[in-house]
């Protein structure tokens, strides 16, 4: 009877340490295990696995309202009102505003299939509760004067928005390291984790 009570203990606190789940836009939430969830951006997909559950399952960008994957949270937007909406990672989060973006690396191959070179595509917003976007930067890993200088403008952008928010402000001296190309302040971007300003 002791092991019996000590096994239902067990399988009780792990189900309520669950973190991760995906709500989609009908308002369903799935519990979902975090070592087998990923996000796949070029796809504008989740794959993910239920808790106690062991098949795949998929939902698609289009689907999605909100997910939070273990220190990650995505949400669907409508920037500006569009009628479209797009999945971003919500990096900060305060009252009246949200630091939202997302990398997205495109690999391009010959046709014997052997890799040629990648490329990724950055994107950084401010927007606010309406989802108005108050400021952006659209930036690539690519090596011209323009680019440089567009991710020169990124922790200005953040520290503008968000410097109240201590917990945004250090992660951020994490990553604005003066280099020669301004390449290390992508990690920003990259570092997908959730900070919600108090």
């Amino acid at each position: 009877m002791k092991k019996l009570l000590l096994i239902l203990l067990f399988v009780c606190s792990c189900s309520f340490a669950q973190s991760s789940y995906i709500v989609d836009k009908k308002g369903n939430k799935s519990l979902v295990r975090d070592e087998l969830t990923e996000v796949i951006l070029i796809d504008k997909r989740i794959s993910y696995v239920n808790v106690g559950k062991s098949w795949e399952k998929y939902i698609k960008f289009e689907d999605l309202d909100y997910a939070f994957l273990g220190l990650s949270y995505l949400k669907s937007f409508h920037l500006n009102q569009k009628k479209r909406a797009k999945v971003y990672f919500v990096f900060a989060e305060k009252e009246d505003k949200k630091l939202i973006g997302v990398a997205i690396t495109v690999t391009s191959s010959t046709s014997t299939g052997r890799m040629m070179s990648s490329k990724t595509f950055y994107e950084l917003y401010v927007v606010d509760n309406s989802e108005t976007i108050l400021d952006q930067i659209d930036v690539t890993s690519g090596k011209s004067d323009e680019n440089i200088e567009l991710r020169g403008k990124i922790a200005p952008m953040i520290r503008k928005h968000f410097s109240d928010c201590p917990e945004v402000m250090s992660k951020l001296q994490k990553y604005d390291v003066a280099d020669e190309e301004n390449r290390t302040i992508l990690s920003f971007i990259s570092d997908t984790d959730y900070i919600e300003c108090k």
